[in-house]
């Protein structure tokens, strides 16, 4: 009698250890399906693009003269080119706050950050809101042909 009892729960055994691995399993798949994006997004960005200075192309250029800023990328760094009064300048586009995205309102001569009101003045100092430091500053230089480069030494 001891032999079916043993037999019988044989079966159970070897169905309940298979679930356990397929719960397991599934638990692992979920908490790597959520642990991923947060390290992905926790790794800092590889530094791409070339290194030296860098020439504004025409459609670059054409949209400073337009909209008194553009955002393009030196060394894999976004920076802001905006133009005031004829005179060049060029941040981090990168906000000191939270790393937002910066932009330019001429109207207000300020480098706007939208994430949390951060304002800068046109020298890259902060003016108000939570931004503990200011704008990393990069040198912008016109040409005698009228082309624009922006140097990668921060000046």
């Amino acid at each position: 009698m001891e032999k079916q009892v043993e037999s019988a729960s044989s079966p159970l055994t070897s169905r309940r250890h298979f679930l356990d691995l397929v719960l397991g399993a599934s638990i692992l798949g979920w908490l790597a399906s959520i642990a991923y994006p947060v390290i992905r997004y926790l790794k800092p960005l590889p530094q791409t693009g070339p290194t030296g200075p860098t020439h504004l192309t025409r459609d670059e250029a054409a949209k400073l003269e337009q909209n008194q800023f553009v955002i393009v990328p030196v060394s894999g760094q976004r920076v802001i080119v905006l133009q005031s009064q004829d005179q060049l300048y060029a941040f981090s586009a990168k906000c000191t706050h939270e790393g937002c995205t910066v932009t330019y309102q001429p109207g207000q001569s300020v480098i706007w950050c939208p994430c949390h009101d951060g304002r800068f003045d046109l020298t890259g100092r902060v003016v108000s809101g939570p931004p503990p430091q200011p704008l990393v500053k990069y040198t912008a230089q016109r040409q005698p042909d009228g082309g624009i480069v922006i140097s990668v030494e921060k000046a």
